[in-house]
């Protein structure tokens, strides 16, 4: 009997071949394909990513969280082929990767591999955290809820799947552009610190550069990928709902006006991912706030801003990449890396085991968040907060080589010194290109500066054939920050989260380099350290279930508690309460907590649900009863006419529920 997976094999051979022969017809350069899938995590009671704060809880919902994912191989040999994936995630735990990378290779054999697989994350502060193998029970990184991390992996790996299964003969067109009032310089000073001539070179005080791909087929345009470094953090550290951020609300408006639904596989899929923002906020009043009144309008606008740029750039793009797939990746161990003099500038010199700064607890002034007893800036041991710190986690004592190694960093807490570190040491690079675009892909988030020299070493290893090159941060794990050696100095916010010290960005610079000649040469490169898996080592603990709730008599989950208004004029905004339940009991993605429905003469109309902009969903406990708050901002351009509004969900014996609908008329009557 011939098992499933090899006539799969067979099929996905045969696949390949015809697709091979279509494309080389018809003169497409490439075989692409493209694929989106829900993230989503638990939306109540779990601590949010980014900030740190343990008062930052999730409540609810405003934007779903999605997982992008593109597949590009060469139509004459579709076995070169690279796998890009931008999800709407603070961070990607190396252990995802890994994760994923295994279950394709269950379903489509040695197709795809560690070598041609990139994931990252968009990097917004407004997901629930809680999904990375814990080395400690401390909670200093989150911490592990499996089924959270198990959802991820599903969302992330589906995408892929689907991209794979959209595979097609097509081109792909490419653009740049400069987008200059998205973003300001958070860390001003520190960069300051870099050589003046080397400042010379440049005009701006952060990357400005937005780089956009263009997927078409022969049905016309089905997907867009642009890079722009700009930070996460335009929904503030006092938000408490599920949200994409910026580049989250710029991939639901191209998505929503292309038509997508988010219900078919063949969805235009718009990613706007991440770049090297690590000194970049959307803050440009640089006090925690602005452009906009509030944080949900500074997301806003600066997801509009950077959405027509990539509109424009979109419908301009019309250089063809043309030429080869390839990658080239290695794993590195950074606790004691050896850099060559000429990465230094200052002799060889070495990383350090990782450790964390004083400035790291202080925060980004700009941003918000930090804790009172720290701030940016603080270059000196105090040894009365060493001992509050270890008193309160539980961590032990710095050591002095890893003290000296970081200096001037006073050592908030060491997480790569012990046996095992409470961290992992060893980071994936790669560096592949499409063409003649090149991807540099890094666990870390680059400052201004640092990028501008990681991408100038890869560049210099390569020949003319490469014309483009992008920072693909946040890629395949997370090793936190990575500033220049004079920035590190001044231990910012940024460098007191530069990991294995001031030669961090010097050891990256020495590993692309050697990652870009092999890619340029040919040459094949081999893992000289194996990651330290730490998949079914994590103690995890259960997704928090809330309150004991009891339904009030003679009401149903779904139930409106208070009926709408008659009719709503423009402006107003719907906000009606269920009964409802704690989601996060009964946790799954990809299901719907509201809906709201238009009345056409062919029937009720979905108009918006719980992954638009224009809606939210909020629980709060009250009354021995779980209350959600469902409100739709009623969009400028609505139609006049009668509408109603729904509550969904999972109750406490895991059935789905939903109540009668509220009902309402909108505009003139």
């Amino acid at each position: 009997m011939i098992s499933q997976t090899v006539v799969r094999g067979v099929f996905c051979l045969a696949a390949c071949f015809c697709t091979a022969v279509y494309a080389a017809q018809s003169s497409n350069h490439y075989i692409i394909g493209r694929g989106i899938a829900d993230v989503t995590g638990p939306v109540v009671g779990m601590q949010l990513w980014g900030f740190g704060r343990p008062d930052q809880i999730g409540e609810g919902l405003h934007t779903r969280l999605r997982s992008r994912a593109f597949i590009i191989a060469q139509a004459d040999a579709p076995a070169q082929r690279l796998v890009f994936v931008s999800a709407d995630l603070g961070s990607i735990d190396h252990h995802m990767t890994l994760d994923v990378v295994d279950r394709l290779k269950q379903r489509f054999g040695s197709t795809y591999e560690l070598d041609n697989v990139i994931i990252t994350a968009t990097h917004t502060h407004s997901g629930p955290g809680g999904y990375w193998q814990s080395r400690t029970e401390t909670g200093l990184d989150g911490g592990l809820y499996p089924e959270h991390y198990a959802a991820i992996v599903d969302g992330i790996t589906a995408s892929v799947v689907k991209a794979h299964e959209d595979l097609q003969p097509g081109n792909i067109f490419i653009a740049t552009g400069e987008l200059h009032n998205a973003g300001a310089n958070r860390s001003a000073v520190a960069y300051l610190e870099n050589p003046a001539e080397e400042r010379a070179r440049y005009s701006t005080d952060t990357n400005t550069t937005m780089t956009v791909l263009k997927f078409v087929d022969e049905s016309g345009a089905i997907g867009m990928l642009n890079w722009f470094a700009l930070h996460p953090t335009a929904m503030n550290f006092y938000n408490h709902l599920i949200s994409g951020d910026h580049k989250g609300y710029a991939s639901l408006q191209m998505e929503r006006e292309r038509g997508v639904t988010y219900a078919s596989n063949e969805d235009f899929v718009a990613a706007f991912a991440q770049s090297d923002p690590g000194d970049v906020t959307p803050n440009t009043n640089l006090d925690n706030t602005g452009p906009g009144a509030t944080d949900v309008e500074t997301t806003r606008i600066m997801g509009e801003r950077q959405l027509l740029l990539a509109r424009q750039l979109f419908q301009d793009a019309d250089e063809e990449l043309v030429g080869p797939v390839d990658s080239r990746r290695i794993y590195v161990d950074l606790s004691d890396y050896r850099v060559e003099p000429r990465f230094t500038g200052d002799g060889e010199q070495h990383t350090c085991p990782s450790a964390y700064g004083y400035s790291f607890a202080g925060g980004s002034t700009e941003d918000g968040g930090g804790h009172f007893l720290f701030s940016e800036g603080m270059v000196e041991q105090r040894i009365w907060l060493d001992w509050l710190i270890r008193a309160v986690t539980g961590v032990p004592r710095w050591t002095e080589p890893v003290h000296a190694c970081q200096a001037p960093k006073p050592i908030l807490f060491e997480t790569g010194s012990g046996n095992p570190p409470l961290q992992s040491q060893i980071h994936s690079v790669t560096v592949a290109r499409i063409g003649q675009l090149v991807i540099l892909a890094l666990p870390v988030e680059a400052t201004t500066m640092a990028g501008r020299r990681l991408r100038s070493s890869v560049m210099e290893e390569l020949g003319d054939w490469a014309r483009y090159i992008v920072l693909a941060g946040y890629a395949n794990g997370y090793a936190g920050y990575v500033t220049t050696p004079q920035e590190y100095q001044l231990q910012q916010y940024e460098g007191g989260h530069t990991l294995h010290g001031q030669w961090s960005l010097p050891a990256y610079q020495q590993v692309a380099s050697e990652l870009a000649n092999a890619l340029q040469s040919g040459a094949m490169v081999t893992d000289e350290v194996a990651y330290d898996d730490w998949r079914g080592k994590s103690k995890g603990q259960p997704l928090p279930s809330g309150e004991v709730a009891s339904p009030y008599e003679g009401k149903h989950y779904g139930d409106a508690l208070i009926s709408a208004e008659d009719h709503y004029e423009r402006g107003e905004t719907v906000e009606i309460d269920f009964l409802s339940v704690n989601p996060t009991a009964h946790y799954t993605t990809g299901n719907n907590f509201l809906l709201v429905e238009r009345k056409t003469p062919s029937g009720w109309q979905v108009v918006a649900d719980d992954g638009d902009w224009s809606t939210r969903v909020r629980w709060r406990f009250e009354g021995d009863a779980y209350i959600a708050q469902l409100s739709w901002e009623v969009p400028e351009d609505a139609p006049a006419g009668d509408y109603r509004i729904s509550h969904y969900g999972i109750d406490d014996a895991g059935n789905a529920f939903s109540g009668e609908p509220e009902a309402f008329h909108y505009g003139a009557q």
